[in-house]
């Protein structure tokens, strides 16, 4: 008996076996590259999930917000400076130590991981306000001026002559001690 299938075999190309390197280049059908591409990708996504959990999950990462009065301060201390009967130079020398006190006072609040915002800069929303301590803290160290009438026995009740100068002077002081420190929020730059 003849088998039909003998006789198309011969006739048929003989078919050819896949090359050894062609066997290596492969694998589940894809390339090298493409495998590389594929790690590549797992492990990025297994390194951003970490990431995000970690930092979402840090205490620190949330950082209690605080709002301060800045300019009340630095305008209360101002006015009392301008009302004193302080000389020029011991205003001028008083305001630096001021204005260091209170820079030293807000950088602090800023390394206990509290978030400083200026008061004029809050629009909304239920952020606690440390000026009164903030206050506290700095008059602690340095003392508050002493107003010229209280010096002269609370007299004729007449401003001590210059005391407007005065006021402009300690004004424009401060102003160039701020552009100097970065606006006296924690020293400058970081």
């Amino acid at each position: 008996m003849r088998d039909l299938f003998d006789e198309l075999l011969p006739a048929a190309a003989p078919a050819r076996k896949p090359t050894g390197s062609l066997l290596q280049r492969r694998f589940a059908g894809m390339s090298p590259r493409e495998l590389v591409l594929l790690a590549a990708g797992i492990t990025m996504f297994i390194w951003g999930a970490w990431v995000t959990r970690n930092i979402a999950s840090s205490p620190d990462s949330r950082q209690e917000f605080v709002q301060l009065q800045l300019q009340g301060i630095i305008g209360e201390y101002l006015q009392a400076q301008s009302r004193s009967s302080a000389d020029e130079t011991t205003a001028a020398r008083e305001t630096a130590v001021f204005m260091a006190a209170l820079d030293e006072t807000v950088a602090s609040l800023s390394k206990s991981g509290k978030v400083v915002l200026v008061h004029e800069a809050i629009v909304g929303g239920n952020v606690p306000d440390v000026t009164q301590s903030v206050k506290a803290a700095v008059y602690a160290k340095v003392p508050r001026p002493t107003p010229a009438q209280a010096m002269q026995g609370m007299g004729s009740g007449v401003r001590p002559k210059g005391s407007a100068a005065n006021a402009a002077r300690v004004e424009s002081e401060m102003q160039a001690f701020m552009a100097a420190n970065g606006g006296g929020q924690g020293g400058g730059a970081h």
